[in-house]
């Protein structure tokens, strides 16, 4: 997997993250916190807040990676 795909991937989910706490926000503010949806919505956010640590850290194997281990094709001269 590719730094940029996983620079991606934290986006995405950062984005999919900030739209599920409006979610959440609405609903409670419809009285319907209790609700198959929002818990379902509470479920992601938790699976969401554990993945971003462990992409970033991926991230970062993946970037020193690519500065040791040079393709064929990306070497100079």
């Amino acid at each position: 997997m590719s730094a940029v795909v996983i620079d991606s991937s934290i986006a995405q989910l950062q984005r999919l993250s900030a739209y599920l706490v409006d979610e959440l926000g609405e609903l409670r503010a419809q009285s319907r916190a209790a609700t198959v949806e929002a818990r379902a919505c509470k479920e992601l956010l938790l699976s969401i807040t554990v993945l971003i640590p462990t992409l970033q850290a991926a991230r970062y194997v993946v970037g020193d990676a690519c500065e040791t281990e040079r393709c064929p094709g990306c070497q100079d001269g």
